[in-house]
């Protein structure tokens, strides 16, 4: 359980740096907290850094008790308890870790609507093809013949998009 709940938080934190990335969110930025020491323009998801880091150690610690019986001889021994004293505390801890980072990140999001628009505004062409083909196959239209024709057209608007910064 302590796993999946690791796993949940740690996609939460994915998606956090994506956005951040693409400027759309930023985590809390605390008075006189450094942003990059190599960047002074930037701000590191530091949070969700730490977040995925906790989470990846204590998704690998499901292993533990698997390798420990794999290998355990006729007879539970102290590689066994020892093991357990270990992993048990460890992933109960870091899991706390992780969602006191999760409570502090998702309680103080900053969210930049703007930007989201402008980036929604920009794919919300491409994420209309799905609906124009579903339209024109109800009316008739064969599938693989429309997927074929709105594919092209739709690379080549990428196309336009990326290499030109073609928005029409």
């Amino acid at each position: 359980m302590l796993s999946q709940i690791a796993g949940s938080c740690s996609k939460f934190a994915n998606d956090m740096r994506l956005l951040q990335h693409e400027k759309e969110l930023e985590e809390p930025f605390e008075k006189g907290q450094i942003g990059s020491s190599a960047m002074a323009y930037k701000r590191n998801p530091m949070r969700s850094e730490r977040i995925n880091s906790l989470a990846r150690h204590v998704m690998t610690l499901t292993m533990d008790p698997s390798i420990t019986a794999a290998t355990q001889w006729l007879e539970r021994t102290l590689d066994d308890s020892a093991n357990k004293r270990i992993c048990v505390p460890e992933s109960f801890l870091a899991v706390d870790a992780i969602l006191i980072l999760y409570a502090n990140i998702s309680k103080n999001i900053v969210v930049y609507e703007n930007v989201i628009k402008t980036n929604m505004m920009q794919e919300l062409p491409f994420m209309a093809t799905e609906e124009i083909l579903m339209n024109a196959v109800l009316k008739g239209g064969d599938r693989q013949e429309l997927h074929e024709k709105i594919r092209i057209y739709s690379m080549e608007a990428g196309k336009q998009v990326k290499e030109l910064r073609k928005t029409k």
